[in-house]
């Protein structure tokens, strides 16, 4: 979804005020760790049979037999996933936060220089804060980032804050 964002940032400015970014914040594949990337190329419909997604799933689920459709259509954007240049990126105009977990899917330098391409990695008290915002979330997996709702709170609040636009 925020690799979503990212692409209509990038085709739509006028439509887009801000982007967030959380769990897995990468712009091309060889941001992920290689294991992470080799369970991708592995994984199967069935995969993920009897995990907590399965059975929230079939919990609110019209249609719990539908699961195995649900991931193989889950999975067809990760397999031809390409990225996106750097170039492509750098054009991004509007403001990013990008949110990630220390254990994330995602190695930390790949997101740091993602930040970095999208304006961030300034001295913000000689040049002001830049467009582009990046928060690590210590102890947080890409699964574990959505159990972190106070910090995300404190954090999205604070980043889409009206008063935001006047620091800058």
């Amino acid at each position: 979804m925020g690799g979503i964002s990212l692409q209509v940032a990038r085709r739509h400015p006028d439509l887009v005020h801000s982007v967030i970014f959380a769990g897995g914040t990468s712009f091309d594949p060889s941001g992920f760790y290689a294991d992470v990337t080799q369970a991708q190329g592995t994984m199967t419909r069935d995969s993920l049979d009897g995990t907590v997604f399965q059975k929230d799933y079939a919990r609110v689920a019209p249609r719990p037999e539908d699961w195995h459709q649900l991931v193989e259509k889950t999975m067809q954007p990760d397999k031809n996933w390409r990225g996106m240049s750097s170039a492509d990126l750098r054009s991004i105009t509007a403001p990013t936060l990008l949110i990630i977990g220390d254990a994330d899917i995602v190695r930390p330098e790949h997101t740091v220089e993602m930040f970095r391409l999208l304006g961030g990695g300034v001295a913000g008290d000689l040049h002001g804060l830049p467009r582009a915002q990046l928060a690590i979330l210590p102890g947080t997996t890409h699964i574990g980032v959505m159990h972190r709702v106070e910090w995300l709170e404190s954090m999205v609040t604070a980043f889409t804050a009206p008063e935001r636009d006047h620091k800058r």
